[in-house]
């Protein structure tokens, strides 16, 4: 069992998630240290838009899940 606490910046990650449920979000640095959410919006176009009014153009997107359901991505086996 995993017993680290989350750290400041992985609980402000979180939180900003927690106000985009059901919102696509545009993120920055996927995986590493630097990783945040840039933009949202009800379609996935429209957080591309507003990444990119922004000057973020090589950002990754997924909808965000309500925190009452497992995501699991698929892996090629």
């Amino acid at each position: 069992m995993i017993e680290e606490k989350p750290t400041t910046k992985e609980l402000a990650f979180l939180e900003e998630l927690e106000k985009n449920v059901n919102k696509w979000v545009a993120i920055i640095g996927y995986g590493s240290e630097e990783e945040r959410v840039v933009a949202a919006g009800d379609s996935i176009r429209e957080a591309r838009q507003k990444a990119e009014s922004q000057g973020f153009k090589d950002t990754t997107f997924f909808k965000v899940p309500p925190s009452d359901k497992i995501f699991v991505p698929l892996l090629p086996v």
